[in-house]
């Protein structure tokens, strides 16, 4: 008795065994499952978040134009080092902003990186071509302006350039009193508010651009003068209000 009663406790315990260790395999799984689930997730919002977002994609973008021209001046002139300089930032500007643009734009996309990729492996190689480099970013230049003008639409230019309108108003009424503190409050202003729509301008009319540029950074630079040329400052503000009526009807 005592000898079968010994089988069965045995037999129990081992039984025991074999059901806690098949319990835990399934847990295991059940947990590995439930980790794997959470890191894809975590990997989709991950993904999601590195997306940059419109107006992080616009502000690059002037960034990058602001250094292709720069690029531009430099291979003119010449200076190799000033070159070698803007064609990393080019890069780095671009990387930036890529993956909101790829997605949505694709045929600029791929036209910008046919420009860049080289101009920046041109700026690092050991003999410089200064002609190879300046014509492939005046390229660059044109698809970065075509990308502007999908970028900022023409409502956004309309309603810009509507604004400083007013502001020059604003700036002819403080020169006429000959109000230094206030010129010296409103010039700046009109460079801020330039700088975010300029760059959906120049593809849509680019000696318009040109004619604005002419008048809006002397008459910032004058404003900010003591005492004002208030015959110059007049000129210029009546100049740059002329090219920006020009350009709201031009875009009727």
């Amino acid at each position: 008795m005592k000898t079968t009663t010994s089988k069965n406790a045995t037999l129990f315990v081992i039984l025991m065994l074999l059901t806690t260790l098949a319990l835990t395999g399934c847990g295991s799984k059940g947990v590995s499952a439930d980790k794997q689930e959470a890191t894809a997730t975590k990997s989709t919002q991950s993904t999601a978040d590195k997306v940059p977002s419109d107006a992080t994609v616009k502000d690059g973008l002037t960034k990058l134009l602001k250094t292709a021209r720069q690029l531009r001046k430099a291979a003119i002139a010449g200076d190799e080092a000033k070159v070698r300089e803007y064609g990393p930032k080019l890069e780095e500007n671009w990387s930036k902003i890529e993956d909101g643009i790829k997605p949505k734009y694709p045929e600029i996309y791929e036209k910008i990186e046919k420009s860049l990729n080289p101009i920046v492996a041109g700026t690092k190689a050991s003999s410089f071509d200064k002609d190879a480099i300046s014509k492939l970013n005046d390229q660059l230049i044109q698809d970065l302006y075509d990308l502007a003008q999908k970028l900022i639409p023409a409502d956004q230019v309309k309603n810009g350039a509507t604004q400083l309108i007013g502001l020059t108003s604003e700036l002819k009424k403080a020169i006429d009193a000959g109000d230094q503190a206030k010129i010296k409050e409103v010039g700046p202003k009109l460079e801020e508010i330039w700088s975010t729509f300029e760059d959906g301008v120049k593809p849509r009319n680019a000696d318009l651009y040109e004619e604005i540029e002419r008048s809006l950074n002397p008459e910032v630079a004058g404003s900010q003068k003591s005492p004002i040329d208030k015959e110059t400052l007049t000129k210029l503000n009546d100049d740059l209000a002329q090219s920006l009526k020009k350009l709201v009807q031009n875009l009727k």
